[in-house]
C-alpha cells in the first residue's frame, strides 16, 4: 500500500512538473506584442510563376521588422486585421488586403505589408504567411 501511495505521488509530481514545463516554453511568446502593422499598397502585377509569399526579417534599434510580399487580388488599397502567432519556432504573420470601394479586378498584384515587433524573437527560426510555406530573405540565421 505504501509502495502504491509512493508511485501515485511520483506520478502526480511528474504531471506537475511537465505541465508547469510547457506553460512555461509557451508563455514569452504569449507576451510577445506586435508593435506596428503598415499596409504598403501593390508595387505592380505578380509576374512570377512561384506565388509563394516572401519574408525578409530585419533589426534595428526600432524594433524587429518583418517585411512580407505576397500576391492578393488587384483592387485592394488597404489592410486590416493584423495578426501572428509563434508555434515551435515559426511565426505565421497574417492580414486582411481589402477595398476601400468595394471594387476588385481580375489579376494578382504584388502586395507588400510590414510587421514590427518592439523586442527581438530569440525563438523564432523560420515565417510564414497565412500559414503558407514562405522564402526567407534577410537576417535569417542558416537553417
Amino acid at each position: 500500500m505504501m509502495k502504491s501511495k509512493f508511485s501515485i505521488y511520483a506520478l502526480l509530481a511528474a504531471l506537475i512538473f511537465f505541465s508547469h514545463k510547457a506553460l512555461a516554453e509557451k508563455q514569452p511568446s504569449e507576451k510577445v506584442a506586435l508593435k506596428s502593422f503598415e499596409f504598403l499598397g501593390c508595387s505592380g502585377d505578380w509576374t512570377e510563376e512561384n506565388h509563394q509569399p516572401e519574408i525578409w526579417k530585419m533589426g534595428s534599434d526600432n524594433g524587429l521588422t518583418f517585411l512580407v510580399r505576397h500576391p492578393s487580388s488587384c483592387g485592394s488599397d488597404a489592410g486590416r486585421n493584423p495578426s501572428f502567432n509563434i508555434e515551435s519556432g515559426n511565426l505565421n504573420l497574417a492580414y486582411e488586403p481589402y477595398s476601400t470601394i468595394d471594387m476588385y479586378a481580375f489579376c494578382e498584384c504584388e502586395f507588400w505589408a510590414k510587421f514590427t515587433f518592439a523586442e527581438n524573437l530569440p525563438t523564432v527560426k523560420s515565417a510564414t504567411f497565412k500559414n503558407e510555406k514562405s522564402r526567407l530573405k534577410g537576417e535569417w540565421p542558416e537553417r
